[in-house]
């Protein structure tokens, strides 16, 4: 297991907020656990810029932080009384931010205030950009995924069936262990593929769901793509590689599994460290564009696992846009 620079520092930053670990490979040398938080310090969602920095939404803290290579803390936003959920940032490096029950925020790149570019109260969560430049969250309580374009116009851009989400037990036999604080969760993680079709993680019913985009760029006929399975219950965030495999963070799993371009299963590791494992994303440094960095929640555990980053090395390096 080759690990990325950013993290060899073996120091505890201030207020006891992140502890920066010893490398010790965890679950068979696959995982390797590179941050650990304390609560309420539980990251949901990461994003790497350029530069191979780490971005981390806190939704129960409040905010959103990053974390230089070779550097310390920051505090990229905060959000009080309000939970910030999916981050992503565009090419330019400003830094987008899905806040429940608000909408979506923007951070410029060079710094300064945040400010909000899209309005509404959705249970907004996974950010995704297309090609072109549009943003697409998903409403994961509505199950539904939402555009804001390039001119700023935000407006609901599929609301298949498929998108929706249940508060009866999923494909595992149970009901998912976030259901009865935030109701049914559907669409959920997005990611795009060579062909520019939209993969959306359905998270009650262990789905993946492929929409492809109209010549017009509106939403073509939503299909069951992956599942439902119990391996994907609790399909939460994702990310793809240049193969076109995509990473999915099943939650309520604890578990990584690997979706190809048949949509066959493959199970990447489970169980500790993770615990309640809701996001992924590929390093963008030289010596790490072929692992996984996954935000291990914690928030309704499914194992021992502590909150904080684990990384995985997956063989691929992952698409320049995720």
């Amino acid at each position: 297991m080759t690990v990325s620079r950013r993290f060899r520092l073996g120091a505890v930053l201030a207020g006891a907020l992140f502890a920066i670990v010893s490398t010790t490979a965890l679950a068979g040398d696959s995982l390797v656990r590179v941050i650990t938080t304390a609560p309420p310090n539980l990251p949901e969602s990461i994003a790497f810029d350029h530069s191979g920095t780490t971005y981390l939404s806190m939704p129960f803290a409040n905010k959103v932080v990053k974390f230089a290579p070779g550097g310390g803390l920051t505090t990229v936003a905060t959000f009080p009384s309000m939970f910030p959920l999916g981050v992503r940032l565009d090419d330019e490096g400003n830094v987008f931010i899905a806040v429940v029950g608000s909408g979506i925020w923007k951070v410029p790149a060079e710094g300064g205030a945040t400010e909000q570019v899209a309005s509404g109260p959705g249970l907004w969560n996974g950010l995704a950009f297309d090609l072109r430049g549009n943003l697409y969250v998903s409403d994961s309580g509505g199950g539904a995924i939402w555009r804001l374009d390039k001119e700023g116009h935000f407006k609901m851009w599929s609301d298949s069936t498929l998108l929706k989400g249940t508060t009866a037990p999923g494909p595992c036999g149970l009901v998912h262990p976030a259901v009865p604080s935030f109701g049914p969760l559907g669409a959920n993680g997005i990611a795009f593929n060579k062909r520019g079709e939209m993969l959306v993680a359905n998270t009650d019913f262990g789905e993946i769901i492929r929409i492809p985009i109209n010549p017009d760029g509106s939403a073509g006929n939503a299909r069951v793509f992956a599942g439902p399975s119990c391996s994907l219950w609790g399909a939460d965030g994702v990310a793809m590689d240049r193969a076109d495999n995509l990473y999915v963070a099943a939650n309520s799993k604890g578990q990584i599994d690997r979706v190809d371009r048949r949509g066959r299963i493959q199970v990447l590791a489970s169980g500790d460290p993770l615990s309640f494992p809701s996001d992924i994303a590929f390093g963008t440094e030289r010596s790490d564009r072929k692992d996984i960095f996954i935000s291990n929640f914690a928030a309704f555990p499914t194992s021992a696992g502590a909150p904080g980053v684990l990384e995985m090395e997956v063989g691929i390096p992952g698409k320049p846009d995720d």
